[in-house]
């Protein structure tokens, strides 16, 4: 039995390398709620990603300081690519950016795998606001003094500094009122408690239709497919405000390239398949699949630029 102990553990050892990956379910974080916009196309993409890899990809909800929370746990975890982040702008650039330490550096404490799609961000009054554009909103706010308030999901989230950044550009006069999650977002801009708010498109694009909001301005270099008629914030004179909704995979810093390489490639495949594309476009945000090297370059591109926003702009949040 002895001299077959060799010959066993290498063929052990040749079997433990040689196993493909996935061997075993596989983890997605999501550091939001679920029932939202995010938490659905998320959800999609790891029903496909099972699909094609043969095991079980499941999305874990872990809410909490705009995603940091799920972020700083991922941070932490193996990186044999079986615990992932959905990665957005809120807790891969924004979020850490306005925290004097945050609790891992963005550019450095993930392994980029793959962008998934990138949008832009509308400016919505209640559709009985005397505003019926970005310079008349403005000025409003500045008549108004002490009146104007405008909702965010929290403290160091994309819809906080990018509005800071609106006042900042325009001078206007306005106060913010962080709540928790998308649909207290809703109820707060539609029940009058808030008088504007940054948002991303698709799920209010029922409500602008339907004559209970208006949009006043599109965050992005050009205007939606899907409210043609609303025109940019760069054509109403408030040029280079180009803030925008994004998603991704990251995982734990260190993984194998080859890993990477498999869930880039499968997750590619998974925003090319209709069921998911449809998902993203009805929210009025583009599947956007890159090499894992474009979307980390993203990410500190992103990382820094709000880096120096909040230096500029003095904003600090502590948590």
């Amino acid at each position: 039995m002895k001299r077959f102990l060799p010959f066993l553990l290498l063929v052990w050892v040749c079997a433990a390398l040689g196993q493909a990956y996935p061997s075993r379910p596989v983890t997605i974080v999501n550091g939001f709620p679920p029932g939202g916009t995010t938490d659905a196309a998320v959800r999609i993409l790891a029903s496909k990603l099972a699909e094609r890899m043969g095991q079980a990809v499941v999305v874990e909800n872990r809410p909490g300081a705009t995603g940091m929370i799920a972020a700083a746990g991922v941070a932490r975890a193996a990186p044999d690519g079986y615990t992932l982040l959905f990665g957005v702008a809120a807790n891969l650039a924004v979020g850490p950016a306005t925290l004097k330490k945050p609790p891992y550096e963005p550019s450095t404490a993930f392994t980029p795998i793959g962008e998934m799609a990138r949008g832009p961000y509308i400016w919505m009054v209640r559709a009985d606001h005397p505003a019926a554009d970005m310079t008349q909103f403005v000025a409003w706010t500045r008549a108004n003094p002490g009146k104007a308030h405008y909702a965010s999901p929290g403290q160091g989230s994309v819809h906080h500094l990018a509005t800071e950044m609106l006042k900042q550009r325009t001078g206007a006069v306005i106060t913010h009122v962080p709540y928790k999650g998308g649909s207290a977002l809703a109820a707060a801009l539609l029940g009058g408690e808030v008088q504007a708010m940054f948002e991303s498109p698709g799920g209010y694009l029922g409500n602008i239709r339907g004559g209970k909001l208006r949009a006043l301005g599109v965050t992005g270099p050009r205007r939606l497919a899907a409210l043609p008629e609303v025109p940019t914030l760069d054509e109403q004179g408030i040029p280079g405000l180009h803030v925008n909704s994004w998603w991704g995979i990251v995982g734990p810093a260190g993984m194998a390239p080859e890993v990477v390489q498999r869930l880039n490639a499968e997750i590619a495949r998974a925003l090319a398949d209709p069921e998911l594309k449809g998902a993203l476009e009805k929210q009025s945000i583009e599947p956007s699949p890159g090499t894992p090297e474009a979307f980390g370059a993203y990410i500190r591109e992103e990382w820094e630029r709000w880096r120096r926003f909040v230096s500029s702009s003095g904003i600090a949040v502590d948590q």
